[in-house]
C-alpha cells in the first residue's frame, strides 16, 4: 500500500537503467538524506508502513503567506554530490537545499527505493541491504548495479 496520493510522481526506467541508478545512489556518501515530511493526520499511516523511520511532521494550518500547509506526504532523496552522475538521472534531479547539491523529488520513486531496494529514511544507508535487495530483485542486472556503483 502506498502512503502517497495518486498524483505522486515516479521515475520509470528499464531494469538495467534502474540498477545503474540504484548502484550510483548506493555509493558511500552519495545520498545525504532520505526525507519524509508527513502531515500530522497521516503519521499513523506512515509509521504502519515504515515502523521507527524518522520523519518530519507537518502541522496543519496556514503558511506565513496565508496558504494551506502541505496536505500530502513529501518524500525526497537529498544528494551530497553528483560526480559522474549517469545521464539518465541528471534531468530528473531538482535543486538541492542547504549542504545538499541536488535532490530527487519524485515521491513514488523514493517510496519504491525504500520499500523495495534497501534504502532507508534518514541519513544512514546500508550498502549491504541495498546490494542484497537489488541482487534479489534483479539477478540479471547485477553488472548494471556495479557499473553505477563505480561511477
Amino acid at each position: 500500500m502506498s502512503i502517497l496520493a495518486k498524483n505522486a510522481k515516479d521515475i520509470i526506467l528499464s531494469d538495467a537503467d534502474l540498477c545503474l541508478v540504484l548502484g550510483y545512489m548506493a555509493t558511500p556518501n552519495r545520498v545525504g538524506y532520505i526525507e519524509a515530511q508527513i502531515p500530522a493526520d497521516k503519521v499513523h499511516v506512515f509509521l504502519r508502513e515504515f515502523p521507527n523511520a524518522p520523519y518530519y511532521p507537518i502541522t496543519q494550518g496556514e503558511t506565513s503567506g496565508g496558504n494551506v500547509m502541505k496536505q500530502g506526504c513529501q518524500l525526497r532523496i537529498y544528494l551530497n554530490n553528483i560526480y559522474n552522475c549517469p545521464p539518465i538521472l541528471t534531468p530528473l534531479l531538482g535543486i538541492g537545499t542547504g549542504k545538499f547539491v541536488k535532490r530527487i523529488n519524485k515521491g513514488r520513486f523514493v517510496e519504491r527505493v525504500v520499500k523495495d531496494y534497501g534504502f532507508a529514511f534518514g541519513q544512514d544507508q546500508s550498502e549491504d541491504a541495498i546490494r542484497s535487495a537489488v541482487n534479489s530483485a534483479f539477478p540479471r542486472n547485477v553488472r548494471d548495479f556495479e557499473v553505477g556503483y563505480k561511477l
